[in-house]
C-alpha cells in the first residue's frame, strides 16, 4: 500500500473557497488544443491472436498518446496542434505526413537529425492479451526542450494537453514544467492524460510494455506536485491510483480532489466513465456502449478525444462523457489506434443507431463514413490525369500497321517525358498520371517519390465480365503496390444488361472495393456503358444507382462527359441521393480537344466534378503519326506537353465563378 504524499497547503485544501473552472472557450483563440508528448510509429501485427514472436506482417500507423489525441480531436472537428519532436528519418517524415493529412498543425513539431523516431510493436489477441514493445531509447519525441514552448503560439490555444510519460526523464520533465508554466501564463487550460506506462519509467523489463500498473511512490512523487495547476485530469482507475498515491481508488480520488480544482475523469473501460467536478459530491456519468472488443490499445486516447471535443466546446459533462464513451467503443472494434478513431459524423451515427441496429459495426453507412474519415472526401482530392493506361487500342494499332508491340512501351515513355515537362513547371494543379504496369512498368518505377499522383489499372484489358490482371491474387497484388497509388478499374455496366451479367460484374466490383477498404486504397471506378446500349444521362444515372444499391461506394467515379446540362443533372441527382460527397472524374472518349470547353462547363456546373482523366484526345494523333513514321521520337514529348497544357487551361477556364 502506498502512502500518498502530503503536498497540499491549507489554502489548497479549502476547496469551498475555490471557484469552479471556467472552461477555455475563447472564440478568439484559433486553436482548441495543443498536444504535447509521445508521437511514434505503431507497427501492429496483422495476425490476430498471434504472439508477437510469431507475427508475420505488420501495419504501420501513427501512434503515441499525444499523437493519437491530436489526430482524434482533429477528426472530431477541433483545431489541434502537435507539440513534439520527430527524427529526420523516414518514420519521422511518415508522422509529419499523417499529421498534415489529418489536419493537425505542426508548428510546434520540431525535428532532430540526431535521434530516431520511436517505434512500437503491438499485438492484438482479444479479449485481454495486447502485447507491446516500446523502442524508445533516447528517441526523438523525448527531445522536446523548454524553449520549444512558444508563448506566442500557446496564446492562440485554448488548452495544452501533456502526458505523464513526459515526466519520466529529467530533460522531458524540465520541458514539461516549462510548457505548463508558459501555458498558464498565456491563459491556456492545462490537461493531464496520466498515460501511465510502467515500462517507460523503468519499472518492468524493457520488453514488457503490456503491464499497465506497478505501484511506485517515485512516480507519484513526480505527478502530485503538478495536480494543483491542472484544469482537467484523465486517467484509468490504475492511473488515478498512481497519481493519488494510494492503491485504494477512493483514497486516491480524495487526494487529487483535495489538492486541485481540476475536473477528474475516471475511465472505467466497458463501464464507461465517471466525471468528478470540483465542489460536487456527485459524479457525472453517461451511458456506455458495450461492444465486442478487437483491440483495446488506443481506446483511452479515443475516449479522451471524444471527451475533449465536448469539453472544449462548452458541452455538459454528461455530453462530454457520452462522446468519450462512444469514441472509445468505436475504436476498440478496429485495428490500430489513430486510424481507428472516428469522425464526428461517425460518432453521432453510432450514438443515434446503437440500440436500434444490432449489426451497427457492419452497417454500410458507418463503414462508408469511416472510409471517408481515413482517406478523406473525394472532392478534396481533385485530379487532372493524363491517362495512358490503354492497351488493346495500342495492340490493335500495332497489328494494323504491322509494327512490333515493343513500340507501345517506347511511345508511352515519350508520353511520360511530355508529362514530366508539365510537372516540372511546379504548377499548383493536382497533376496525375494513369499508366498500366504491362507497357508502363518503368514509368511506374520512375514515378516513385514523385510529387504528382499515380494510378494504375487493375483489370485485364478488354475483359467482360471484368477479370483481374493479376489473376485471383487480388489482395496480394494490391498489397504489393505503393499505398499512395490509386486503383482504377474499367468496368462495363448498364441497367439493360442481362441479370446474370450484371450480378457477375457487381460481385467482382464488390470484391475489389472490399480489398481496397481493407488496404486503405482509393478506388476510381471507370463506368463504361456498352456501346450497343443507350448512352444518355438516364442510363448513366440508373447504372450509378444500381452500384450504390449493391452497397458499393467508389472513391471517384470516372464517367463519360455529357454536353447536355439536363442529362448531366440526372447523374447529379443520383449522386446526391446516395452520396453527397461523391467525386467525379471526366473521361475524354478520344474526342477532339475543342470539344472539352463546353463539356467541362457543363460538368463543372455541379460540385461533384473534381477532375478529368484525358488520354487519347492528347496522345492518339501523335501515336498514329509516330507508328506510321511521320513523327520522330524527339518530337513527341513537346506535342504531349502542349496538348496536356491545353486541356489543363480549358479545365481552369471552365471553373464556376464561385471557385
Amino acid at each position: 500500500m502506498l502512502v500518498y504524499l502530503e503536498l497540499r497547503s491549507s489554502s489548497e485544501k479549502n476547496l469551498e473557497k475555490m471557484s469552479n473552472l471556467n472552461r477555455p472557450m475563447d472564440a478568439n483563440r484559433p486553436f482548441d488544443l495543443v498536444c504535447m508528448g509521445r508521437v511514434a510509429v505503431d507497427l501492429y501485427a496483422e495476425q490476430i491472436h498471434s504472439p508477437l514472436e510469431n507475427a508475420q506482417s505488420f501495419r504501420k500507423y501513427l501512434g503515441g498518446c499525444a499523437g493519437n489525441i491530436a489526430v482524434g480531436t482533429s477528426r472530431l472537428g477541433l483545431k489541434s496542434a502537435m507539440f513534439s519532436c520527430t527524427g529526420t528519418d523516414a518514420m519521422g517524415e511518415f508522422l509529419r505526413q499523417q499529421l498534415h493529412h489529418e489536419g493537425v498543425d505542426t508548428t510546434l513539431l520540431r525535428d532532430t537529425s540526431q535521434h530516431l523516431t520511436a517505434l512500437v510493436l503491438l499485438g492484438v489477441s482479444p479479449p485481454d492479451r495486447f502485447p507491446l514493445i516500446f523502442y524508445r531509447e533516447n528517441c526523438a519525441d523525448m527531445q522536446i526542450r523548454p524553449e520549444d514552448a512558444d508563448p506566442a503560439f500557446l496564446k492562440k490555444c485554448k488548452a495544452l494537453l501533456f502526458t505523464g510519460t513526459g515526466l519520466s526523464s529529467p530533460s522531458m520533465k524540465e520541458a514539461t514544467l516549462a510548457a505548463i508554466k508558459t501555458a498558464k501564463e498565456q491563459g491556456c487550460a492545462v490537461v493531464l492524460d496520466i498515460d501511465y506506462r510502467p515500462v517507460l519509467w523503468g519499472l518492468t523489463a524493457a520488453g514488457d510494455g503490456e503491464s499497465r500498473f506497478v505501484a511506485s511512490e517515485a512516480v507519484t512523487r513526480e505527478l502530485q506536485p503538478l495536480i494543483k495547476d491542472l484544469d482537467l485530469i484523465i486517467g484509468t482507475e490504475e492511473e488515478v491510483m498512481i497519481a493519488g498515491g494510494s492503491e485504494t481508488l477512493e483514497e486516491a480520488l480524495q487526494v487529487i480532489r483535495e489538492s486541485s480544482r481540476a475536473t477528474v475523469v475516471l475511465k472505467r473501460g466497458e463501464k464507461g466513465c465517471e466525471v468528478f467536478e470540483p465542489g460536487s459530491q456527485q459524479s457525472r456519468t453517461a451511458r456506455p456502449f458495450p461492444i465486442k472488443v478487437l483491440n483495446v490499445l488506443g481506446a483511452g486516447d479515443a475516449f479522451a478525444s471524444g471527451f475533449l471535443r465536448g469539453w472544449l466546446r462548452g458541452e455538459s459533462l454528461e455530453t462530454c462523457a457520452l462522446w468519450g464513451n462512444a469514441n472509445g467503443a468505436l475504436t476498440v472494434t478496429r485495428h490500430g489506434c489513430a486510424p481507428s478513431m472516428a469522425s464526428f459524423e461517425e460518432l453521432q451515427y453510432l450514438i443515434e443507431n446503437f440500440d436500434a441496429d444490432p449489426n451497427i459495426l457492419t452497417n454500410p453507412h458507418l463503414l462508408r463514413l469511416h472510409q471517408r474519415t481515413i482517406l478523406g472526401k473525394p472532392r478534396n482530392f481533385p485530379l487532372q490525369v493524363l491517362a495512358f493506361d490503354h492497351r488493346t487500342q495500342f495492340e490493335e494499332s500495332c497489328k494494323q500497321h504491322n509494327q512490333p508491340i515493343s513500340k507501345i512501351a517506347e511511345f508511352k515513355r515519350l508520353v511520360f517525358e511530355g508529362f514530366k515537362k508539365v510537372a516540372a513547371e511546379k504548377t499548383s494543379l493536382p497533376l496525375a498520371l494513369l499508366v498500366d504496369p504491362q507497357y508502363g512498368a518503368d514509368i511506374l518505377q520512375d514515378s516513385a517519390y514523385a510529387s504528382y499522383a499515380v494510378g494504375a489499372p487493375i483489370e485485364q484489358a478488354g475483359s467482360f465480365p471484368v477479370e483481374w490482371l493479376c489473376g485471383e491474387e487480388l489482395h496480394e497484388h494490391l498489397l504489393g503496390r505503393p499505398s499512395e497509388w490509386f486503383v482504377k478499374v474499367l468496368w462495363h455496366f448498364h441497367p439493360a444488361l442481362d441479370a446474370n451479367e450484371k450480378q457477375r460484374q457487381l460481385i467482382q466490383l464488390k470484391r475489389l472495393e472490399t480489398i481496397c477498404q481493407l488496404l486503405d486504397r482509393r478506388l476510381m471506378l471507370e463506368l463504361i456503358l456498352p456501346t450497343n446500349l443507350s448512352q444518355d444521362g438516364a442510363a448513366l444515372a440508373a447504372a450509378v444507382e444500381e452500384v450504390y444499391e449493391a452497397q458499393i461506394t467508389p472513391f471517384w467515379w470516372k464517367v463519360m462527359a455529357l454536353d447536355d446540362e439536363s442529362e448531366w443533372q440526372k447523374v447529379t441527382n443520383a449522386l446526391d441521393r446516395h452520396d453527397t460527397e461523391a467525386g467525379v472524374i471526366v473521361l475524354g472518349k478520344n474526342a477532339p480537344l475543342e470539344t472539352f470547353p463546353s463539356w467541362f462547363k457543363t460538368l463543372r456546373s455541379t460540385p461533384h466534378t473534381c477532375g478529368f482523366a484525358i488520354g487519347r484526345s492528347i496522345f492518339w494523333g501523335p501515336w498514329e503519326s509516330y507508328i506510321n513514321g511521320s513523327l520522330t521520337s524527339e518530337e513527341i514529348p513537346s506535342i504531349i506537353e502542349k496538348n496536356y497544357k491545353t486541356v489543363l487551361r480549358m479545365w481552369e477556364e471552365a471553373a464556376p465563378a464561385s471557385l
